[in-house]
């Protein structure tokens, strides 16, 4: 029995140290505060007031001109966001386009970008084709396809007709003018005419 009274108070003290170790370790974990998850925001970093911004191609030349009251730079997703914003297209051998809006959004570096509130694109009226008026609350313009789309409620006049829908998509390099669920639609005699003679040519 003496000879086992070693090996038992070995024993009993390795379980106590097994314990102590336990019990110290969950009280450190829950007494010292660890760090909260880091939680990224949607919040400018950059701000500006009255701005200029140009867009150019690879051989710099100026393709798109944004102007506005302020701008403002998301670094969660490198966004940009422009107030009262202005947009003028400048791509050579192309008709010419405006566009404005109470709120402008660019993403992918200017590839997308997003009109809200009060949405009114223009292009300008070339040899073969009327002028264009897109007005929706929300259009969607793509500059590097030249596309203008939304599928939100849009008011679409060209020349003398005019077309209202819900959902829309004009393709500036073809001249290809879709309107979705046409709720009223007016055709002018001379706007049919007009296309007629350009496709002709």
């Amino acid at each position: 029995m003496k000879d086992r009274l070693p090996a038992f108070t070995a024993l009993f003290l390795l379980v106590a140290l097994v314990i102590t170790t336990w019990w110290a370790a969950g009280y450190v974990q829950h007494a010292v505060p660890t760090d909260p998850p880091v939680v990224i925001r949607h919040e400018p970093n950059a701000m500006s007031g009255p701005f200029i911004m140009i867009n150019t191609d690879a051989q710099g030349r100026a393709t798109n001109r944004l102007t506005g009251d302020t701008l403002r730079h998301y670094p969660d997703d490198d966004s940009v966001e422009a107030d009262n914003a202005h947009l003028i297209s400048l791509r050579p051998n192309m008709p010419r386009m405006t566009a404005s809006a109470n709120k402008a959004i660019l993403r992918d570096k200017g590839d997308y970008i997003l009109l809200q509130g009060d949405a009114h694109i223009h292009r300008y009226p070339s040899e073969d084709t009327s002028a264009l008026d897109v007005r929706s609350e929300e259009l969607t313009v793509l500059p590097q396809e030249d596309i203008i789309k939304t599928d939100k409620p849009a008011d679409v006049q060209q020349g003398n007709s005019r077309m209202k829908g819900k959902g829309m998509l004009y393709n500036n390099k073809t001249r290809r003018l879709e309107v979705f669920s046409n709720s009223d639609v007016v055709i002018s005699p001379k706007d049919v005419n007009q296309s007629k003679k350009g496709s002709n040519k």
